[in-house]
């Protein structure tokens, strides 16, 4: 080792004894971790958030009312009240003077009065109560006419008739001659259509001898059926005999004309 070498050596071991003497002292310095008492933080777990911080320095006490901020007016004292005043003395009435008693030739006999008539009664006023619901509708029309009616029948007023009840009457028709319909087989006994229009009465029943009214799709071929369905349709009618339809539309069913097909 030539004298550079250790010179160099020298310097290096002196810069690491100071870097070691400061590194000593920071360390004396530093508290002892151990003797550290953290501060607890109290936590509390809320759905929400507020918007704004609460105050550092909280109180159970209610807050002060706020002020306007514009002054109202000074009401006056109310003034005390007027003393009443003193009552007068009310003064007594004098008794008047006894009248003289008349002389004996002066008094005359009352005349004697005829009796009253009794007061007549006055017409009693219907009573304003509610009446009890019977479950009867006798008499629900009295009073809406002052001319006595003329109709004898029984029958109620037919009803509003419309598409949809058409539709479910001719279905009511057709579902009860069905049973006792027997079409023709044969060539082309599926083309014949037999009209049978019958009038009928309130309770269901014929009121006349049912016809065939109208018969299309007759071809060569079911030309000898064609007669056959007509006797049938006809019997098939009066089997169903009598028809049971609501009686509220008997407008619209007092003349029926059912198609029998072989499809029905």
């Amino acid at each position: 080792m030539n004298r550079t070498e250790g010179a160099g050596l020298t310097v290096a071991l002196i810069g690491h004894l100071a870097l070691f003497g400061v590194l000593s002292v920071g360390f004396l310095a530093t508290p002892n971790p151990m003797k550290l008492k953290p501060t607890p933080i109290e936590v509390a777990l809320v759905d929400q958030v507020a918007l704004e911080s609460t105050s550092p320095t909280p109180t159970s006490e209610e807050p002060a009312a706020k002020l306007s901020p514009v002054e109202a007016p000074i009401e006056p004292d109310s003034a005390p009240p007027e003393p009443a005043p003193n009552p007068q003395p009310i003064a007594k009435p004098q008794p008047a003077p006894p009248k003289p008693a008349p002389a004996p030739d002066a008094v005359k006999p009352a005349p004697k009065t005829p009796p009253k008539a009794a007061p007549a009664q006055a017409p009693s006023r219907p009573s304003n109560r509610p009446v009890a619901p019977t479950g009867r509708l006798d008499g629900l029309l009295n009073g809406i006419n002052d001319k006595p009616a003329k109709s004898t029948s029984v029958t109620p007023p037919a009803a509003t008739v419309g598409p949809e009840q058409k539709a479910a009457l001719s279905a009511a028709i057709i579902r009860q001659i069905r049973p006792h319909w027997a079409p023709p087989s044969g060539a082309d006994s599926d083309k014949l259509r037999t009209t049978v229009t019958v009038r009928l009465n309130e309770d269901g029943s014929l009121a006349g001898e049912p016809r065939v009214t109208a018969q299309t799709g007759i071809t060569d071929s079911n030309r000898a059926q064609a007669d056959l369905a007509r006797d049938r349709a006809i019997r098939a009618v009066k089997l169903a005999a009598p028809f049971k339809l609501p009686p509220q539309f008997y407008s619209a069913w007092r003349v029926i004309a059912p198609v029998l097909y072989e499809d029905l």
